[in-house]
């Protein structure tokens, strides 16, 4: 049996902060009710973690220790509270127990460098921050810091009288659950607001196209098993954190970094049976010389996103992992969004050829000056959509009828089908990680060797894109792409560091307004080999 919340599929028109939206008419209102529809599965195994089996009981009760832990910290409704860490079952149980506090959870970037550490807390001005040891000395001084090992503890029967601390939290569906920082057009990451609403909202939808939602699964069903290889301050893993507390199935976590003989070595033994990532990691399994000596039989779902995923990947993975040919699709989607905007997989997406699938039953499109083809600029508007950027009030991603600008091109045909045809703004993605060039342009024009800089996306078999930087050297100065590649390092997460360096005798290509035109030097560069 089911929680008493009816989660349906019926859509409906409502309101979102008095602005219209299509919504689902049967909802939950706060992410609490997940963990109450997850008591349903409760002796099952919830994460595997290495040797580590977390039970759906024991994840609860980790969850309601670390709520209790947090209040007698004096953590009250609305305090900001980091999750600074490598993936692990106390990272999941911190980030509901946030939630079951009142508190807003803020998972950062474990990739920061200690600069971009800092900036993300000095704009949410966090109460705590949750880290690791091995990250613990990059939160900021005079930023209260808390050890994983004093928050939470595998000794599930710990944490005191949960009754006695705990606190009336009001429901209200509106208020902020989550802050996830992403990288825009604009220097450091910024941090989008997602409520209660929202996560629930994109969590119904991945439920509906699954056709997985609570009242359609029997108590006897055999569980799934996800494989979880993103980090979890992707809007993408936190999608695989939530739906197996409404479906009974299992995750998976590497116990490092994406390793492919990892991978490969989990699938087999842990019988996986559904991978959700970036193009990259999979392009990395594609690679591993011992694939056809593992038993990968029982995957059976691959669906892949974050970045572009052309047909050729999609043929290539159906012949490596014959079991998903019908259940192999991509995704498209986006932080402000709040996650899935749309989705296909198997026979839909062979019938709409290029597409990146359906939109979600709630989700919104408007393509705004379109050409002579239909491609426009695409604006979203859905219940999972962000309510803005925190500390931010003069920000035009988000309008005030609630369309977010996502900066990409495209159009909708006939049956909602989406197609991506091309990207408005500056953003390079590189294995899944939005990098903003301006964040790193501005960092080496503080090298005095550099007179300008510009950096642009090449693109990449392995990762989709590398980031190149351009380099405009100032008169009369050598300098190296070592010396330039030591400059950046410290100030930046190892995904924004250029691994091509290009030196420039001449001035950048500007337009009239002294504007770099990047398309030109994509295409200038497009077969460079500089290192």
């Amino acid at each position: 049996m089911s929680g008493s919340i009816r989660w349906g599929d019926t859509v409906v028109e409502g309101s979102i902060h008095g602005r219209p939206a299509l919504v689902y008419r049967d909802r939950g209102s706060a992410v609490g009710d997940v963990l109450i529809e997850s008591r349903r599965w409760a002796t099952r195994p919830f994460i595997f973690h290495g040797d580590r089996v977390v039970t759906f009981a024991e994840h609860e009760r980790m969850v309601r220790n670390v709520a209790t832990r947090l209040r007698r910290a004096g953590i009250k409704q609305d305090d900001r509270v980091g999750i600074y860490a490598a993936n692990s079952p106390e990272w999941v149980a911190t980030f509901f127990g946030v939630l079951e506090a009142g508190a807003i959870a803020m998972p950062c970037n474990s990739w920061w460098s200690a600069e971009e550490m800092a900036f993300a807390c000095s704009t949410t001005q966090p109460s705590v921050i949750v880290a690791d040891a091995k990250r613990v000395e990059r939160v900021p001084a005079g930023v209260r810091q808390i050890e994983f090992a004093e928050l939470t503890t595998s000794d599930t029967s710990a944490g005191g009288d949960e009754a006695a601390d705990a606190q009336d939290v009001p429901r209200d569906e509106d208020a902020p659950a989550v802050i996830l920082f992403t990288a825009g057009t604009t220097s450091f990451p910024k941090g989008a607001v997602l409520s209660h609403r929202a996560l629930l909202a994109n969590l119904q939808t991945l439920l509906i196209v699954a056709n997985k939602l609570p009242h359609q699964i029997p108590d006897d069903v055999k569980a799934s098993v996800a494989l979880v290889g993103l980090p979890l301050f992707h809007i993408g893993a936190i999608q695989l954190i939530l739906v197996p507390l409404m479906t009974g199935s299992q995750i998976v976590f590497l116990e490092g970094r994406f390793d492919g003989a990892e991978v490969l070595s989990l699938i087999e033994s842990h019988r996986v049976t559904m991978f959700s990532g970036v193009p990259t990691m999979m392009e990395r399994l594609l690679a591993r010389p011992e694939l056809s000596q593992r038993d990968v039989s029982s995957l059976r779902t691959v669906v892949l996103g974050g970045s572009p995923v052309d047909d050729d990947l999609l043929d290539r993975i159906a012949v490596a992992f014959p079991g998903t040919r019908r259940s192999l699709g991509r995704t498209y989607g986006l932080t402000e969004a709040g996650g899935v905007v749309s989705t296909g997989v198997g026979a839909s997406l062979r019938e709409h050829p290029g597409s990146s699938g359906r939109l979600a039953p709630v989700v919104e499109i408007e393509i705004r000056n379109p050409g002579k083809n239909g491609s426009g600029e695409i604006f979203v508007r859905s219940p999972a959509a962000m309510d803005g950027y925190w500390g931010i009030t003069d920000d035009s991603t988000i309008d005030s009828e609630g369309w977010v600008k996502t900066g990409d091109i495209g159009y909708v045909d006939a049956d909602r089908y989406l197609y991506i045809t091309g990207r408005s703004k500056d953003v390079i993605i590189r294995g899944g990680e939005n990098i903003a060039p301006a964040r790193i342009e501005s960092v080496l024009r503080e090298h005095p060797g550099v007179a300008d800089v510009a950096v642009i996306g090449m693109p990449d078999a392995e990762f989709g894109e590398l980031v190149a930087a351009i380099v405009c050297p100032a008169p009369g100065v050598l300098v190296t792409a070592v010396e330039l590649d030591e400059f950046v390092r410290p100030r930046l997460a190892h995904f924004e560091v250029p691994a091509r360096w290009i030196f420039r005798a001449d001035t950048l290509p500007i337009n009239e307004s002294g504007k770099v035109l990047k398309d030109v030097l994509r295409e200038q560069y497009a077969r460079s080999v500089h290192i």
